[in-house]
């Protein structure tokens, strides 16, 4: 069973290094086009143009430093719970575009990667599964912080 426990140990390591690197990543290319990235929120036609505009100067931020919280592992619950939680508004916001009819960029990673928006709705899914699979580990391996 030790042998099981290690090799899930080390999967879940590298799985939360992976979505960190991938958030960091996500993060950094929001961040140097705060603009773009306002306009993208605003095109999902779900928040005023001040809250927009806000959320495009620090949601890269929060997800560059959980991102690098999953990597350093420090701060790491704290990490995952935000980070699962910013996927659940995302597939929100989603899911509403979808029904919608919107036919806009999600913004997830700028404009570097365009995809359509059932490709982001099932990377998003992957990405949740991902970050609540490495909490349930991390709180069954280590029920408390003490």
């Amino acid at each position: 069973m030790a042998r099981r426990e290690k090799i899930i140990r080390i999967a879940s390591d590298i799985a939360a290094m992976a979505v960190g690197a991938l958030f960091i990543y996500a993060g950094e290319v929001k961040a140097v086009a705060p603009a773009q990235f306002a306009a993208d929120i605003a095109n999902y036609r779900l928040l005023p143009h001040a809250a927009a505009v806000a959320l495009a100067l620090y949601l890269p931020w929060l997800e560059m430093i959980c991102g690098l919280a999953l990597v350093f592992k420090k701060a790491f619950r704290g990490a995952l719970c935000i980070l699962a939680s910013l996927c659940l508004v995302f597939l929100a916001a989603l899911v509403s575009a979808k029904a919608r009819g919107l036919d806009i960029s999600c913004g997830c990673f700028g404009h570097a990667h365009p995809q359509p928006l059932g490709h982001e709705l099932l990377l998003d899914l992957a990405l949740l599964a991902a970050l609540l699979l490495i909490l349930a580990f991390e709180l069954r391996a280590r029920p408390s912080n003490a």
